[in-house]
Parts: structure tokens; sequence; C-alpha cells
């Protein structure tokens, strides 16, 4: 939805509500092909605004970017209406990313992109099992992701590691694995 505003926004300008209500229109209708349901119902209001294509770039050519994008981008778009596991928002990943961001700004660099890799395949794993904290949205406050998802992890060691608290480690350890010394 952003990148549609934001095409109505090169098409028409950046005052389009205001010089140009047939765009204003233009954008609550494509908004309205995702506040639905069922995909049904997405599907008829996407075909709808598709049937406008003509009119409007007949009036302003530069409105076809708009419709040219809903029609590329319509196929994935509609797979997470009415879909539970699909997420409709990219609101998870941009949580994911602002989560690294917090933990890679307490180091000065990797020595190398494998090293990079490596802590970035740590990480991920960390985060699917971290609860976010009680400041959270009260629905997902004191979950992790993996429980969002659906996921019972209760029985997971991992996750009690990552909720912070320990877990029985074995107290002896095996005479095979000692490290040598040097």
């Amino acid at each position: 939805m952003q990148q549609a505003q934001r095409h109505v926004k090169d098409a028409y300008g950046s005052d389009y509500a205001a010089q140009h209500p047939e765009a204003a229109q233009l954008k609550q209708q494509i908004y309205r092909i995702f506040d639905v349901e069922t995909l049904a119902l997405a599907t008829e209001r996407y075909t709808a605004v598709m049937a406008l294509r003509q009119d409007y770039v007949q009036a302003r050519p530069e409105a076809a970017v708009l419709f040219d994008f809903l029609e590329r981008h319509w196929p994935r778009l509609a797979n997470s209406i009415d879909a539970s596991l699909i997420p409709s928002t990219n609101n998870t990943v941009e949580r994911v990313i602002g989560r690294f961001d917090q933990h890679y700004q307490n180091f000065c660099g990797f020595e190398s992109i494998a090293d990079a890799q490596r802590y970035l395949a740590v990480f991920e794993k960390l985060y699917r099992f971290t609860p976010f904290s009680q400041d959270a949205q009260p629905t997902i406050r004191g979950k992790s992701p993996l429980q969002l998802a659906g996921y019972d992890i209760s029985q997971l060691p991992m996750t009690t590691l990552c909720a912070g608290l320990s877990i029985a480690w074995p107290v002896q350890t095996q005479e095979a694995a000692c490290v040598p010394s040097t």
C-alpha cells in the first residue's frame, strides 16, 4: 500500500488529494482491496480497480505505472489474504531487522563475510526462540516468534535459554571431549 501511494504521488503530484480527487478515490479503492477477510472479496475489488485502468490511463498516462504495479504484484499480495501463515504486512520483517540492528550496534565489525554469516545464522535461531519484552504490543508480549507462528516450543531447552533462564546442563563431562592443552 505504501508503494501504491508512492505511485499515486508520482503520477498526480504530492497534492493529488486537493488537485485530483479521482486519484484520491483510486487510492482508497486500492486500499479497500486489502481491507477484507476473504480472497474472493479482495479479488472482486481488485478486478473492479483494474477495470478502471483504461479510463485513468487515458486521462493521465502517468497512472499506467500504478496499474502495472498492481498487476505485477497481485499474485504475491493475494497469497497473504485469507492465509494464516503468510504475513500481510512487512512489520515482522522490520521487527527482525530492528532487533538485529540493536545487536549489531555492539560490534565494531566482522573479520570476514563468513564470520558475519555465522553470526547472522546464530542470531536468526536465537531470535525465533526469544520472547518479546513485556513492553511490546499486548498480542505478542512474552511470546517468541515461533510461538506466534503457532508452534509449541515449551519442551525445547533452547526456549529456556533464550528467555534468560538456565536449564540443567550435565555436570559431568566426557573424557574424550577434553581439549588438549598447549
